[in-house]
């Protein structure tokens, strides 16, 4: 493994919380912007498709919101506690490649949507988890989380999802194990982050 490879951290003076807030407005908005447009070029082309398309969604909403109220109040919870030494038996105690399955798995597991696991990846950051675990406890999250379980069961089948909860391990192992060659230096770069957010 090699610990020497550095990873450039920008020296640009540290922004307010208040310029972090504006930038992300300014990214979103933008988005916004850009859906509304061509929402408004599939109005004008296609009616019957956009009129089908809404229909589907606002189905789809109203199916997940029960489990989105749920995951959120369970991801709160396992926010609030992790404890070190739970941290220190499943990974520091273990084999790389045993920790890396390990915590892809609960990411897997992890209910939640995606802005509600950030503050949960910094908690783990916080009781000593390196990034490399926190790369492989995302790509399980991202790719896999309870929310859609029931919903990948029901449109794709159970032989689809098996495959792909295999496949989502496999990567998230992959991905921690490449994580692990510069995990030093990212490391470092969070705890950076952290600090300047907790100023």
């Amino acid at each position: 493994m090699n610990d020497g490879i550095e990873i450039p951290i920008s020296e640009e003076p540290s922004k307010t919380r208040r310029e972090k807030i504006i930038g992300v407005l300014q990214v979103e908005g933008t988005l916004f912007i850009l859906l509304v447009v061509f929402a408004l070029w599939v109005f004008l082309y296609f009616p019957t498709r956009l009129e089908e398309a809404v229909d589907f969604s606002v189905t789809n909403l109203v199916e997940i919101i029960p489990i989105f109220f749920v995951a959120s109040l369970l991801a709160g919870w396992a926010d609030a506690f992790v404890e070190r030494d739970l941290v220190t038996r499943l990974f520091q105690k273990r084999g790389r490649l045993s920790g890396l399955f390990i915590i892809t798995c609960l990411g897997i597991i992890t209910p939640g949507p995606i802005y509600s696991i950030f503050p949960i990846v910094w908690v783990l950051r916080e009781k000593g988890i390196e990034s490399h675990y926190l790369v492989a406890y995302l790509t399980g999250q991202t790719l896999m989380g309870p929310m859609r379980i029931p919903l990948e069961l029901y449109y794709l089948g159970s032989a689809f999802f098996l495959f792909h909860v295999l496949v989502t391990i496999a990567l998230g192992v992959l991905a921690g194990v490449v994580t692990s060659l510069v995990h030093k230096p990212l490391d470092k770069s969070i705890d950076a982050v952290q600090i300047e957010f907790n100023e």
